[in-house]
């Protein structure tokens, strides 16, 4: 990679990671809570709910911790949520349906119960796996979705999957030392993150050359394999914090949107 370009880069990433960036992003929510396990659980509803226009985004995640009573942890453990996401099929948001949405609490509720918090009962399972299966590579994301039901479709199944709404969770969760992410997984290295590819990002990096464009000459199309190529050239300007390279990329693509 050109040094123009790093130092491009870097540049984008100092002017967007600041804590203006929380403002208008589902990253917001969980900055209101001091309990871990209520910043992890606030932080996971809205990752995975962050999909579509981002006013709808944050509508929803917001009707949903409205409901809570100030702790969406006890909500969830006390499986009030029931109360509202039933069997029904109709829609709760885009193709997320109220009985999806039950399952994705239903899980929530049994990890909450077994550990405690998201945070100590993925860590003990994954680094049990990584124990048993020490040649065998998973990456974080979808080690995590793999223990949400099929018919859940808010967390994705396919080994193929960018997974960008979990490792746009994991970024919070485990980058440290930004006024943005938490920092509160210790367990993960960043240098195991992998970028989350929306649209802003895979529209950037084209331009940026970071990642080719198609033989058709459009933007590919998100998955793992393009999600590592381009977590790894991030490694060329930030070796050992590679996701960084997403708040240059996603800012810049919602400044350009926007006619900035």
């Amino acid at each position: 990679m050109e040094n123009k370009l790093k130092e491009k880069l870097l540049y984008l990433a100092d002017k967007y990671e600041t804590p203006d960036f929380i403002q208008s992003d589902p990253s917001c929510f969980m900055h209101r809570y001091s309990e871990i396990r209520d910043a992890e659980v606030s932080a996971f509803i809205a990752a995975n709910l962050a999909f579509g226009r981002r006013d709808q985004i944050l509508s929803h995640v917001e009707y949903i911790l409205s409901l809570t009573g100030g702790s969406p942890a006890e909500w969830i453990v006390s499986g009030k949520y029931s109360d509202v996401f039933d069997e029904r099929k109709e829609s709760f948001y885009r193709m997320y349906s109220f009985n999806s949405m039950r399952l994705f609490f239903d899980t929530i509720k049994d990890i909450l119960v077994k550990s405690g918090t998201l945070g100590d009962f993925f860590r003990a399972e994954y680094e049990n796996y990584k124990r048993q299966e020490e040649n065998v590579c998973i990456y974080p994301a979808h080690f995590m979705a793999s223990f949400f039901p099929f018919e859940c479709n808010l967390v994705c199944h396919t080994k193929d999957s960018a997974a960008k709404k979990m490792n746009m969770f994991l970024r919070w969760m485990v980058r440290d030392n930004s006024p943005v992410d938490l920092g509160l997984w210790k367990w993960i290295d960043k240098k195991e993150l992998l970028m989350p590819l929306d649209t802003h990002v895979m529209q950037e990096a084209s331009a940026f050359g970071l990642i080719p464009y198609s033989s058709s000459g459009k933007v590919r199309s998100a998955n793992i394999k393009t999600a590592v190529e381009l977590t790894e050239k991030m490694k060329e300007v930030f070796p050992d914090d590679p996701v960084r390279g997403d708040y240059a990329l996603f800012g810049l693509g919602v400044d350009s949107q926007n006619g900035l």
